[in-house]
């Protein structure tokens, strides 16, 4: 054991050599020969007073209470911290598919709001961690930094369309490369990624970017939105067609999520078989890691108890002085 585990400033020990030095001086002030040739006369007087009981008592309590309040200075650190508004949660970098089709109705009331109503309730879910928002379709853009606070993320969080990027189309690499750069610097250990897609990845890059949260240690939890048959896209009070004039029909696509929740270490879910699927993959994933996190800081945690010595040195010294005699 070491005195940075015990102490918060051990470099001040040389300060506790100062105690047997104390209480040196003190011997060399009460030498009874010393001090019964200076007072000449009163030297008998003065000799029953120097070898008295309360004598020794007050020169051991005056040199304990020096070293207590040197031992302050040092600042000792002993029991854990259990308060739990100062425990840190978990960062969540939410990554929402604002692409158009989003918009498809094969979940009700479309893919988008059903996204939005799953964050919302995992928003509720998660009050000590921070949340930050990715919206992407062709490209993505940071709409929300991570944040504690919830009323500003709940009102851009609405704001989230298909509008919210310029670019059409669906890029999952660009997504996790935004979600990657806002979580830069992070280990893995409080941090984590939920990707809310149909999973069509037109750009493919998805999974290639995925392998470089594997590296960081960082999980990418995919939560699939829509059905394998699929559905069309309102689009101009009709539907969405291609460029020969049919309509777009746009379907989940689990496998291309799957590969990129696998590759990071994450899980894949579909909104489809789960009503509140994002709370219940945060339940199952992300709050065991965050209560793991409390621990850990817990058990790291320790308390400056300097103020207990110091206290401790000041009822002595007062004990000290009424032991002194009345007269001289």
């Amino acid at each position: 054991m070491t005195l940075a585990e015990h102490f918060v400033a051990p470099q001040a020990w040389p300060l506790l050599l100062l105690v047997p030095l104390i209480a040196l001086a003190l011997w060399a002030l009460d030498r009874r020969r010393r001090l019964v040739r200076a007072v000449g006369p009163r030297a008998p007087a003065l000799a029953r007073e120097l070898s008295s009981p309360r004598r020794r008592a007050r020169r051991i309590l005056f040199v304990l209470a020096c070293a207590l309040a040197l031992m302050a200075i040092l600042q000792p650190v002993w029991g854990e911290s259990t308060a739990d508004d100062d425990r840190r949660g978990v960062d969540i970098l939410i990554c929402l598919d604002v692409s158009r089709s989003m918009l498809a109705r094969d979940l009700a009331p479309d893919r988008l709001e059903r996204a939005k109503r799953e964050i919302t309730a995992l928003a509720a879910r998660s009050k000590r961690d921070r949340l930050g928002l990715v919206v992407f379709a062709g490209e993505a853009r940071l709409a929300v930094p991570l944040t504690g606070d919830r009323t500003s993320f709940a009102e851009l969080l609405a704001l989230a369309d298909p509008l919210s990027v310029e670019r059409g189309g669906t890029d999952l690499g660009a997504a996790l490369s935004m979600a990657r750069e806002a979580l830069r610097g992070g280990t893995g250990e409080h941090e984590t990624v939920f990707l809310l897609t149909d999973g069509e990845d037109l750009m493919a890059r998805g999974l290639r970017v995925a392998e470089q949260f594997s590296e960081s240690g960082i999980a990418v939890h995919c939560l699939g939105l829509g059905t394998a048959l699929g559905a069309k896209i309102p689009h101009d009070g009709g539907y969405l067609r291609d460029r020969s004039g049919t309509e777009v029909v746009s379907a989940l696509d689990p496998a291309t999520l799957r590969r990129i929740a696998e590759a990071t270490g994450g899980e894949y879910v579909s909104a489809q078989d789960n009503p509140d699927a994002l709370v219940s993959l945060y339940e199952s994933r992300v709050a065991p890691m965050a209560r793991k996190t409390f621990e850990a800081e817990e058990r790291r945690s320790r308390d400056n108890r300097y103020q207990w010595p110091l206290l401790a040195a000041f009822l002595i010294w007062i004990v000290e002085l009424c032991l002194g005699d009345r007269k001289r």
